[in-house]
This record gives structure tokens, sequence and C-alpha cells, in this order.
């Protein structure tokens, strides 16, 4: 997020590439695009999100989910 003086915040896209998500969070970006190879700039990796956490986008342009986001399961134990 970039400020200037008397000016909106200008937020800028975000991309999540290769990234374990184990703590609540809340995002805001203009937009999100997640998944394991999404920018060539980065090293290739799934996104994770571990089960009970709380992570959340508060975003004004699109979401894209592509291949390689994944929540982690909640294991039941009997």
């Amino acid at each position: 997020m970039i400020y200037q003086h008397n000016k909106l915040p200008n937020i800028a896209p975000m991309v999540l590439q290769n990234k374990r998500i184990e703590n609540n969070q809340h995002v805001i970006a203009s937009s999100l695009t997640a998944g394991n190879s999404v920018d060539s700039n980065r090293t290739s990796g799934d996104v994770t999100i571990a089960s009970g956490t709380n992570y959340s986008v508060e975003h004004t342009g699109t979401v894209s989910l592509m291949p390689g986001f994944k929540v982690r399961k909640v294991r039941l134990f009997r």
C-alpha cells in the first residue's frame, strides 16, 4: 500500500505463491491471485491455508484461485 498526503491509499494487487498461511489475517488489496505458478518471477509452490485459520481479503477487483491453492483439511479423531 502506498500513501500520499491528502490522497486515498493506492492498494496494489496481491499475488500469493509458494506460501503457507497459518495465522489469522485481514488483507486489503485491489485484487488477489493465488496458486502454485501465478508469478514467473517467484519460486513455484502451492498456497496452503491451515485449517482453523481466518484469512479474509478486502478487495475492489477480482479474486482468482488457481491450481495449487489449497485449504488444509481438519483431521477428526475418534
